[in-house]
């Protein structure tokens, strides 16, 4: 919380910031530094906020930046106590590197996966790949995002908060992130008809190595 002159102002779940949700998760659980993120690309999330101690990446962009599979990573059990993981969202098919200019943009950016089974068991191996680094009471930070694909919803937060209860996490907190503005396939050529909502915002979830305080059956 933040000290004002009217007294504390309380930590929010929503903000059109990753900044300010990532700050906000550090103030509020103790952390000062990230032990590592898995997903570290060219470190955007850390331009203003303290780099992690442990910098992995896939397809790593420095020399400085481990190459590693986040769900295969070369780090001792339970040495952690915070992980950073932004994986890609997009369900692009196999064949999206070389589809026209204009196609498949947000893919072609930030990586992609053929369909749902792959993007499924990737975050599933992650998932128990982090529970085994992290100490007991140790946070991952796990940043996902809904998707449509093939005409379905695909409600990805929700099979990330079943993944990770079954895995062993307990889902301790959840942040939304918002954005003003989106890229835009609607242009009246390649999509004429909408059939679900436009996703304008993701998700930040904070899941902790502990046993779960909350009874979910029904």
């Amino acid at each position: 919380m933040e000290n004002t002159l009217f007294g504390f102002q309380p930590i929010t779940s929503i903000s059109f910031s990753n900044d300010e949700i990532i700050k906000n998760i550090m103030l509020l659980y103790n952390i000062e530094r990230f032990d590592l993120d898995c997903t570290y690309s060219i470190g955007h999330f850390w331009k203003n906020l303290p780099q992690p101690k442990n910098k992995s990446d896939l397809l790593p962009k420095r020399k400085d930046i481990i190459e590693a599979s986040s769900d295969n990573l070369p780090f001792k059990k339970d040495t952690m106590k915070s992980i950073m993981f932004d994986p890609p969202f997009v369900i692009a098919g196999q064949t999206y590197k070389d589809n026209d200019k204009g196609s498949s943009i947000i893919a072609k950016r930030f990586e992609g996966y053929k369909d749902f089974n792959e993007l499924k068991n990737h975050y599933y191996g992650t998932l128990k790949e982090t529970y085994r680094l992290l100490q007991n009471g140790g946070l991952l930070v796990f940043k996902c995002q809904d998707v449509v694909s093939s005409g379905k919803n695909h409600f990805t937060h929700c099979l990330v908060m079943e993944m990770a209860m079954q895995v062993g996490y307990y889902p301790k907190d959840l942040f939304i992130l918002m954005a003003k503005n989106r890229i835009n396939s609607f242009n009246g050529e390649k999509w004429k008809n909408q059939y679900h909502a436009r996703k304008h915002h993701s998700y930040f979830w904070v899941l902790k190595k502990d046993k779960c305080k909350v009874n979910y059956d029904f």
